[in-house]
């Protein structure tokens, strides 16, 4: 597919920069610290970024995971079998009939996927993307793998898509429409899968927190915003030639910066 629209860097406000570091260390990312923040890297490529806030966490939306993209299933065994080597605990596995994922939490209670996408010609059927949630083969991903010494995540890794936390469906598709020009691909039980390209998605949504969640607040635990990067004529139909970068808030109050150009 014709790519228009990638995600970038997703930054994080938390409490314990050097154990948050430690953690996505032991993961496989490599860290580097930078003017804005500490920058962890998959590969050459930087996909979080942590701020330090003394603050406590709030009953509000926001993230529920951001999700690293490998390249190969065979990445994804690899990845899998440093896990139970080094014991780090998973919340869960999915086959999603588009992809095989891995879930975890980090210290801090921010979400994490790491998965593979299947082929692109398994992902339709006569009413669209079809998405499931089914149990993910964990012996056929473990016997896909090339090694059993893995040394972080490989070139070609990416963030391939974030899911938000949000108070009104329809509302905050509407806001994304308009400022990414993003289009539904899948509804689900109090939730909504969004994307450009014919990709499953790049933006997953749902309002499954329970008594009534605040906005996000700036400066507390959790998100701090997303980066979005759009080919320069999309950027420009949108948002105009004159900009390079543009900062939006969606209606929960999610910050989220708009690049023009990968």
């Amino acid at each position: 597919m014709m790519k228009t629209m990638v995600l970038g860097a997703v930054h994080l406000n938390v409490t314990d920069v050097e154990e948050l570091t430690l953690y996505y260390e032991t993961l496989g990312f490599r860290s580097r610290q930078t003017d804005e923040g500490m920058e962890l890297l998959a590969g050459s490529r930087p996909l979080l970024i942590l701020h330090p806030t003394k603050q406590t966490r709030r009953h509000e939306v926001g993230l529920y995971h951001f999700a690293v993209r490998v390249p190969d299933r065979e990445d994804l065994g690899n990845f899998l079998y440093h896990l139970a080597v080094k014991r780090i605990p998973v919340t869960g596995f999915s086959d999603h009939h588009v992809s095989e994922a891995i879930y975890l939490s980090d210290p801090e209670g921010n979400g994490i996927e790491v998965y593979w996408d299947k082929p692109e010609s398994i992902w339709k059927n006569g009413n669209g993307i079809h998405m499931t949630t089914d149990p993910m083969d964990v012996d056929g991903v473990l016997a896909s793998r090339t090694t059993d010494s893995f040394t972080g995540f490989p070139e070609g890794t990416d963030m391939g898509h974030i899911h938000l936390h949000v108070q009104n469906l329809a509302d905050s598709h509407s806001h994304y429409k308009e400022t990414l020009g993003l289009e539904k691909t899948l509804d689900y039980p109090n939730a909504g899968f969004f994307s450009r390209d014919g990709y499953h998605h790049h933006i997953g949504m749902n309002m499954w927190l329970q008594g009534n969640p605040d906005v996000k607040r700036d400066g507390y635990p959790g998100i701090h915003h997303f980066s979005i990067h759009l080919a320069p004529a999309v950027f420009d139909e949108i948002y105009g030639p004159e900009k390079t970068v543009v900062e939006n808030r969606d209606p929960n109050h999610i910050l989220y910066k708009v690049y023009r150009g990968f």
